[in-house]
């Protein structure tokens, strides 16, 4: 037998109160679910939609549809990577690598306004939580009708990334003020490193907004998919 559209309905409703919460999710749990309840209820026309659906639901073991939905955000995530990767090639090869060197060597030539000899790093340090904050505030305003989607909410981890490497680089520049009071060697290579930290978080404000527009157009493509089924 062939379900209704009020049956697929209500097992997606279904599947939502297993705690499958992402509409993508539910539509991908429903391609697996949907066959196995047609073939229970055509061995038995009296069996009531929901009760086929506990028994599928049974027979994916004590995990549920947890595996079902794992493997998917898996496959998203791997995406976005592939999309990250993509994006930085073409932002490597791009005029915006001239647009980092350009705001870093403006906030070297100032140097000597800042407090300290490393000040200036300190200065791009806040540049920086400025524009993250902004296109973080942006990307959650804009894109607030794909939360329900989970191949559109996964992009949120890029986020966690950078604020790891942000908080990594401002441990780093603490170290350098406070242990390294010496101008040596070490100090130089402390520089060089945090300041190499410092433009890759840089290119990240250029590469995470590219990135979000492509999970945007895989998840307009789902919307119209489920659209029209």
């Amino acid at each position: 037998m062939k379900l209704s559209k009020e049956q697929i309905e209500q097992l997606k409703n279904l599947i939502s109160y297993k705690g499958h919460v992402y509409i993508d999710v539910q539509y991908e749990i429903l391609d697996h679910v949907a066959c196995k309840v047609e073939g229970l209820m055509e061995e038995n026309p009296n069996l009531p939609l929901d009760e086929a659906f506990r028994k599928v639901f049974a027979s994916f073991g004590a995990k549920g549809f947890n595996e079902l939905e794992a493997s998917y955000q898996k496959m998203i995530e791997k995406r976005h990577r592939s999309y990250f990767w993509e994006e930085l090639k073409c932002f490597l090869f791009s005029y915006k690598v001239l647009l980092v060197m350009g705001i870093f060597a403006l906030f070297y030539q100032f140097r000597h306004e800042f407090e300290s000899n490393n000040g200036w790093i300190e200065g791009l340090l806040m540049l920086f939580i400025f524009c993250a904050v902004t296109m973080a505030v942006f990307h959650w305003r804009k894109f607030k009708k794909y939360r329900k989607y989970a191949s559109f909410n996964t992009t949120g981890n890029f986020f966690l990334i950078v604020s790891f490497v942000y908080q990594l680089c401002s441990f780093s520049y603490i170290t350098l003020n406070s242990s390294l009071k010496d101008k040596t060697i070490w100090t130089s290579y402390g520089v060089l490193g945090v300041t190499v930290l410092l433009a890759s978080m840089f290119a990240c404000l250029f590469i995470l907004p590219k990135v979000f527009q492509r999970s945007q157009a895989d998840t307009e493509k789902l919307i119209q998919q489920y659209q029209t089924n």
